[in-house]
């Protein structure tokens, strides 16, 4: 399930690119403060979570944000 995860997240995040895993959110990836709200309801609705903007903020990786989503699923 946890590979499952890994994969959506990442084509959610940058739809599917190789060795995503380590891109930084906003270096490499371009994000920018206050700019995570579609991406947060991406990851809401994909996933049935609660998160908020803050929260994927804070997140500097990929892997990062995968790890912020399996920590919410229940299990």
């Amino acid at each position: 399930m946890a590979d499952n995860i890994k994969g959506r997240v990442r084509s959610i995040i940058i739809d599917k690119a190789a060795n995503a895993d380590n891109l930084t959110m906003q270096g490499e990836l371009g994000y920018q403060s206050g700019g995570y709200a579609p991406l947060t309801q991406e990851l809401n609705v994909a996933f049935h979570l609660n998160l908020t903007d803050a929260e994927v903020e804070a997140q500097a990786t990929v892997l990062d944000v995968i790890n912020l989503v399996e920590s919410k699923i229940p299990h």
